[in-house]
């Protein structure tokens, strides 16, 4: 019994660090993406269906969707920069980033929160709204 115990706890220590890596992925690649307005590969972070608010576009899409969505986005407000402000983490075990998108025309309020799904690190939920 007590191998098991230390077995456990030494898995537990080895891999938490996996999948805090992923975690600090998502995010470096979520920062890059919405810099560059490339809309491809965020979308590639969402999971198969993603709450998604940008505008007056409010609603459950699948990624699909939201890909096209953020493409319509993307073209009208050109990045300049964005800037993570604040990450952090809850109990349940989701994880969430807010950050500033600045375009050609105005300034945007970004948040993005990630949960582990099947092992992977996804957005469930991702808004951009004006700032005012």
């Amino acid at each position: 019994m007590k191998r098991k115990i230390v077995a456990v706890l030494f898995m537990s220590i080895f891999f938490m660090p996996l999948f805090a890596q992923s975690l600090d992925d998502a995010v470096k690649q979520m920062k890059s993406a919405i810099a560059k307005g490339d809309y491809s590969t965020l979308s590639n972070l969402f999971s198969d269906s993603v709450d998604l608010t940008l505008g007056d576009t409010d609603g459950i899409y699948s990624k699909t969707q939201a890909k096209g969505v953020l493409k319509s986005f993307f073209e009208r407000e050109k990045p300049k920069s964005f800037q993570l402000k604040h990450q952090g983490s809850s109990n349940d075990g989701t994880i969430y980033a807010i950050g500033t998108f600045v375009s050609i025309n105005r300034s945007y309020r970004v948040y993005a929160l990630f949960k582990e799904k099947q092992g992977n690190t996804k957005v469930v939920q991702f808004q951009i709204e004006e700032e005012l």
